[in-house]
């Protein structure tokens, strides 16, 4: 089962969110990961970098309790 098709999926992964700011922080995760990893197999360490970067600012994002707190 996909976390599309998971009932009460923005409960579990972002209690403040909505689906569908849950489902496009996902698609932007998946797509940074998946360049991420194209930078790494091109070894160009400093994009491999800001991607990486990149995804763990979703990550703090899907994980904050507050949807209306500015990060840095």
């Amino acid at each position: 089962m996909d976390v599309a098709g998971t009932k009460g999926s923005s409960e579990l992964f972002a209690p403040n969110r909505d689906d569908e700011a849950l489902r496009e922080l996902m698609a932007l995760a998946r797509l940074l990961t998946f360049a991420q990893g194209t930078a790494r197999n091109l070894n160009v360490s400093f994009v491999e970098y800001c991607l990486d970067m990149a995804v763990n600012g979703i990550h703090e994002e899907l994980q904050a309790n507050d949807k209306f707190k500015l990060r840095n």
